[in-house]
């Protein structure tokens, strides 16, 4: 049987586990990618884009939307410190991003714990209500999605005896229907939910990890689909949604059985595609359109992981426009914001979300920017009009007319040279101002997460010529749609005491005018009109949500996340400080903990309760090891005096290398000493240049002592119990392919010591290229070649002064496909060619080579274009020839 982590698995590749989540944490990577780092040059190539005002190519585009995990206002979220105040941040950027379609999960549990009894008062409907709440706020359609898991409370009665029961189909489709119709009538009827318009099953059915059945489940999800259709049509409820499926992903086979065996109740067929290339994701439109016929596509998944990854190859702009030039009704990303989810248990923070549970953080992703500005700005409901780019190569666009007649052209350019841009409206006169709006890879996200706001504003006409589209990588929107109002705090997340006072600033974007300030919640305290907040009484950490809102356009507002600490009193204990802040690290971190009060002992907790003066004992700073979740709770105490209050700060830790393979870190520079017992290796050093000496029974964390690797730099030391024969001398990160963990596959965009992109990635022995066992670990490193698109994964290192060598073992994939030939580069020079021409793993080496020391790039770059071939690459070592 499963575990409940693997049970929890949205897709091979693709786990929303909390580890496998974490693993693709992306740090600022040593090696940047082409699009980012190389040398632009001042030459400006001038480009039209024409379009075509009369050619509709496709008349009812609903638009770019997300899919939503509604789970933050529920015991998963609740139990690591999530409040109604980090839910008044989260709705606040559903209103800034406006989604125009919503695919929003939903657990049978929730409404109904045994069968034909539903429960629409419960906490967790209450919680799921919050949601639509906010997307029908924002004008966000829905797109509910009835099924997905299946929680443990009603096993007993739905999940089909001998499946897993948290992934099992329906065991009783009539029961079943009934569930959807009544939910439906709850929603729309009941409950005013008229933003509900369409419906969908399960989550991906085609693999493993959700709608499992015995026999053909093809044929289960056709009955499943007419099943309910019928229901709705008989309870007057068919006319209120449109029914989408299957929810594939890579198996467009249920498309096509879909249409011969459900097309009367499917009116619209949906799918899932991640990583592809711009020409991949047109081939998998072309062969889906080809088995629908008439009935519309709608993709209702697609993401990208890496925030440091060239968009240009396969990021969210490009599909988007892609999508709408192929006449592809909708595009929704995965996914809103991170979450946790109890039952089953799992998370999504840090990879494929706009931002990490808030809980964690207040900063979003760079993905927020770009997935956020499209979603604001490809209006609802659009018609795509047909554009022209001249055959360039290195621009694409989409070009939309609102139902209020407003126009929208999407643009990508691609890095490399400065462009003039002109849009050719023909002979067809926008008799209005065109705004431009410009995300840019080098964006710093920053804790009000703002949408990119209008950088140039053009005069409406047959044509606008842009001049200043520089030689960085650029996704524009021209619009004649008003700018999106927006708020900015000078501080988001500030902290203040009670019985003292805060000043509270903002200014407005896009618009004029000022703010007036409100205190959300009762009892909360209070604020005037110029800011000032005064907090309430509190006797443990509080967090209050303080509004500011545009006195020109009440539609828009920010919101201050308001830290407030007990007052100092005499006699009584002040509350312990946390070293670092609530967040998603990558990789291992030093915890301090503090209390100004001289003499107070810290006592603290990782399961949530409250300390006691029994609970755990705060001695030295504590290591939060890689893959680590915890809620840590802290409370000061000293004899003759009160405690202090309770103040808390939640650590989500990934599992990106950056210690060498084998090494747990231990302390950082002169935090104090590293602990251990016994004789242990020592790695001190930082940016891959290490000090390696063995050390006995803990050592102090210094350069005097350790010796001084990298002048200038932060350093770390890192311990080993296995004493090696040799050192290394060179040190690689993630030499083996361990991480990120998966028991499947996992393909990039991602960044884990090696820079993958979306033909590469780590697969496990188990994993579905049935690849041989790995000859070190159990995982193995892939480079593929499929879609014309060749794969390369690098990693940047520091080298010595000295000739070196690099060896590796490789071996071919046998259960399909062709031979993988590769290069294996030094910065950009060949130093060896390879084909592994057996399926068991075989000891390669490349050239000796030279350098004279410093940062250098190490590569393997797949060499065949056609066809579709993987080879496999392990225990890559740096040795002396």
């Amino acid at each position: 049987m499963k575990s409940r982590s693997e049970r929890f698995a949205s897709r091979w590749g693709i786990p929303v586990l909390i580890t496998a989540m974490l693993a693709s944490l992306i740090p600022v990577p040593a090696q940047v990618h082409a699009e980012q780092s190389q040398n632009h040059t001042t030459t400006s190539t001038s480009h039209t884009i024409s379009i075509e005002t009369n050619n509709v190519i496709q008349d009812d585009f609903l638009g770019v939307g997300v899919n939503t995990i509604p789970t933050a206002l529920m015991p998963g979220q609740m139990q690591y410190g999530y409040t109604e105040a980090h839910w008044e941040i989260d709705k606040k950027r559903i209103q800034t991003i406006q989604p125009k379609v919503a695919r929003v999960w939903f657990q049978i549990d929730w409404m109904e714990p045994s069968k034909g009894t539903y429960t629409w008062d419960s906490a967790k409907m209450k919680a799921f209500y919050k949601y639509l709440d906010a997307f029908k706020a924002a004008g966000t359609e829905i797109e509910l999605n009835f099924g997905w898991k299946v929680g443990s409370s009603v096993h007993d009665w739905f999940s089909i005896p001998g499946i897993d029961p948290w992934t099992s189909a329906p065991a009783d489709l009539d029961a079943y229907a009934v569930s959807a119709s009544a939910l439906l009538e709850e929603l729309i009827l009941n409950r005013g939910y008229d933003n509900v318009k369409y419906l969908t099953f399960y989550n991906e059915p085609n693999g493993s990890w959700d709608f499992e059945a015995p026999g053909d489940q093809k044929a289960y999800y056709a009955e499943m689909v007419n099943k309910v259709s019928a229901r709705l049509t008989s309870d007057g409820l068919r006319n209120r949604v449109e029914i989408w499926g299957p929810e594939e992903t890579g198996a467009p086979v249920w498309i096509e059985y879909m249409k011969q065996h459900a097309d009367d109740a499917i009116d619209g067929y949906s799918f899932h595609v991640y990583g592809e290339s711009y020409e991949g994701l047109g081939n998998a439109f072309s062969l889906r359109k080809g088995y629908v016929s008439n009935k519309p596509l709608h993709l209702t998944e697609f993401g990208w992981a890496d925030d440091q990854a060239s968009n240009w190859d396969a990021g969210y702009a490009n599909s988007v426009i892609q999508t709408a030039n192929m006449g592809v009704k909708s595009a929704l990303m995965w996914q809103l914001n991170g979450v946790w989810t109890n039952d089953p248990t799992g998370g999504t923070n840090g990879t494929y979300t706009m931002w990490d549970a808030v809980v964690l953080g207040l900063t979003p992703r760079k993905t927020f920017y770009i997935a956020g500005m499209l979603n604001r700005y490809i209006p609802e409901h659009s018609e795509v009009l047909a554009v022209n780019t001249g055959g360039s190569t290195d621009v694409r666009a989409a070009a939309f007319r609102g139902t209020d007649g407003n126009y929208t052209v999407l643009v990508e350019s691609k890095a490399g040279s400065s462009k003039e841009i002109t849009l050719d409206f023909g002979d067809t006169p926008v008799n209005k101002t065109f705004r431009k709006l410009v995300y840019k890879n080098d964006v710093t996200p920053e804790s009000n997460a703002l949408l990119p706001p209008v950088t140039a504003t053009f005069p409406g006409g047959t044509s606008l010529t842009d001049s200043t589209v520089d030689g960085d990588y650029n996704v524009i929107i021209y619009t004649t749609q008003p700018a999106q109002t927006q708020v900015k705090l000078d501080e988001v997340n500030p902290t203040v005491r009670s019985g003292e006072s805060i000043t509270l600033a903002a200014n407005v974007i896009d618009h004029t005018g000022g703010v007036t300030w409100s205190v959300v919640g009762q009892n909360n305290g209070s604020i005037n009109s110029s800011g000032v907040y005064q907090p309430p009484q509190v006797t443990d950490e509080t967090l209050i949500a303080v509004r500011a809102t545009s006195t020109a356009d009440p539609s828009a507002y920010g919101v201050a996340l308001v830290r407030v600490l007990p007052a100092l009193q005499t006699g009584k204990v002040d509350v312990p400080t946390f070293s670092l802040n609530q967040h998603v690290f990558p990789s291992s971190e030093v915890l301090y903990l503090e209390s100004a009060t001289s003499g107070a002992q810290i006592r603290y907790t990782t399961d949530g309760s409250e300390p006691t003066a029994q609970s755990t004992l705060y001695v030295r700073p504590i290591i939060l090891n890689e893959g680590s979740l915890a809620l840590y709770k802290a409370k000061a105490f000293k004899p003759d005096m009160q405690p202090s209050g309770t103040v808390s700060s939640l650590y989500q830790i990934g599992q990106i290398s950056s210690a060498p393979d084998g090494y747990k870190l231990c302390m950082i520079e002169n935090g104090g000493d590293c602990y251990f017992q016994g004789k242990a290796v020592v790695a001190y050093g930082a940016d891959g240049l290490f000090n390696y000496s063995v050390q006995e029974n803990g050592v102090a964390c210094t350069s005097a002592l350790l010796g001084d690797p990298i002048p200038g730099v932060n350093k770390r030391c890192f311990v080993n119990p296995d004493i090696p024969d040799e050192l290394p001398v060179v040190t690689l990160f993630n030499a083996g392919f361990e991480k990120p963990a998966t028991t499947s596959a996992k393909p990039g965009p991602m960044t884990n010591g090696w820079v993958f992109d979306s033909r590469s990635g780590v697969q496990h022995n188990n994993g579905p290229f049935q690849a041989p066992t790995a000859p070190q670990g159990v995982q193995t490193g892939y480079l593929k070649t499929d879609g014309g698109v060749s794969g390369t994964l690098s990693q940047s290192i520091h080298f010595k002064p000295g000739t070196y060598q690099i060896s590796f073992k490789a071996a071919k994939r046998t259960s399909f496909g062709g031979t993988q030939s590769f290069d294996v580069y030094f910065d950009d020079q060949v130093i060896g060619s390879y084909q592994p021409e057996s399926g068991s793993f075989e000891t390669f080496r490349t050239d000796a080579f030279e350098t004279n020391g410093g940062k250098h790039t190490i590569k393997f770059v797949a060499t065949t274009t056609q066809g579709d071939n993987t080879a496999f690459i392990d225990d890559v070592r740096i040795t002396l020839p």
